[in-house]
Parts: C-alpha cells; sequence; structure tokens
C-alpha cells in the first residue's frame, strides 16, 4: 500500500489561509444588502410583478398549484399562504434586505427584494 501522506510547507498554509479569506470576503459581500430594501419583484406564470415596499398590501400571485399570497407589511415581505406541501415558503423569515429572496418551487414563485442600485432583474428558469 503506498502512502499518500503530504506533508505541507509553508506556502501551502500561506495559500490555503489567503483562498479562504478571499472565500469569506466575496460570501460576505454577495449576501450583504449594500442599499436600503425599496422594491419587490415577485416572479410567476411567466409574468414579472414589481412592487414597493413602502405600501402594505396583500398580493395574490398565481402559480401551477394555485394561488400564493404574498403580504407586504412595514417594509418586510413574506409569504402568507401557498397550495405547496410543505409550506417551507411560508416557514421562511420575513425579507427586508436587498438581495433576499424566498420561493416556493412546487407553485413556481420566486420573490427578490431589490435597492436603488440593483433594480434589474435576474433570469431564472423553475
Amino acid at each position: 500500500m503506498i502512502d499518500l501522506i503530504v506533508k505541507l510547507k509553508i506556502f501551502d498554509y500561506i495559500s490555503i489561509i489567503i483562498y479562504l479569506t478571499v472565500i469569506i470576503l466575496v460570501s460576505i459581500s454577495a449576501y450583504s444588502g449594500s442599499g436600503k430594501a425599496e422594491s419587490v419583484s415577485i416572479e410567476a406564470a411567466g409574468e414579472t410583478y414589481i412592487y414597493m415596499l413602502d405600501i402594505d398590501r396583500t398580493i395574490e400571485v398565481p402559480g401551477p398549484l394555485g394561488i400564493t399570497k404574498i403580504k407586504i407589511l412595514d417594509s418586510e415581505v413574506f409569504v402568507e399562504n401557498s397550495p405547496c406541501r410543505d409550506k417551507l415558503c411560508v416557514q421562511a423569515a420575513p425579507l427586508n434586505k436587498s438581495g433576499e429572496w424566498n420561493a416556493c418551487m412546487p407553485n413556481k414563485v420566486f420573490i427578490r427584494i431589490s435597492d436603488s442600485t440593483h433594480n434589474e432583474l435576474d433570469s431564472l428558469s423553475f
């Protein structure tokens, strides 16, 4: 049997630390909302709906399984009810920061918070 023991040198340790630092910094910048959340975009049934977060409302969005109810309340967005089986989208925490999202995959509904610097919509396929 061949022993595969590898002895790491000082430059190997330095490289590993640099790679881990870069990954952590990129992850933090990608997942932190940089601007104030201003709007929510909801994609369902081939349509995109955009609503401002400063007006409280309940939105009913059609999907293949039925109607998903999305609520905007106090500048936060959450799924109030959905016809999906597991209701993971309903159990998720309210969205209130730019870049946060929620999805009801069985009913093909995607919700994303945007700010003034990130108003373009990403393309998605379900």
